[in-house]
């Protein structure tokens, strides 16, 4: 049985020459020792790509990277749509309002309507930073393996 499974295994090792038909163990010889023709490269028998060794690159560094970006693009995101829409809701305010002489009413109706412009800015901003994060990693799953 041993004896079999090694003349199997020394089978796969070998292959003949082109020109003269002898063994050549390939794993060690580049050249015919009979007739000193060189082994091409297309000579040699392929490789099974499951059986050689795969280096895998740590996945939970870029999984960690990833939920930084989010993390960053998230808080980018909160800030920039507050600052946003807090403008956006003052120039509406001051467009559509009548001022005032004394202030009471209209100047708490516009702090109201700009801390909720500041905090819904916010959430859309942060939904938004992490939605584009998340649709555009740093590093895609499928391309961690070399």
């Amino acid at each position: 049985m041993e004896a079999h499974r090694h003349a199997e295994f020394a089978s796969e090792e070998a292959m003949n020459c082109r020109n003269c038909n002898t063994r050549i163990n390939y794993n060690y010889l580049t050249n015919c020792p009979q007739c000193g023709c060189a082994v091409e490269r297309g000579d040699l028998p392929k490789l099974d790509p499951s059986t050689t060794p795969v280096k895998k690159i740590r996945v939970w560094l870029y999984g960690l990277a990833n939920l930084v970006y989010v993390l960053i693009t998230a808080m980018v995101g909160l800030i920039s749509g507050a600052v946003v829409m807090y403008f956006s809701a003052a120039v509406v305010y001051i467009a559509l309002s009548t001022p005032d002489t004394y202030p009471g009413e209209s100047c708490a109706r516009g702090a109201a309507i700009g801390m909720l412009s500041i905090l819904c800015g916010g959430f859309l901003g942060t939904v938004g930073g992490a939605v584009f994060a998340v649709k555009h990693p740093i590093r895609n799953r499928s391309t961690n393996v070399r």
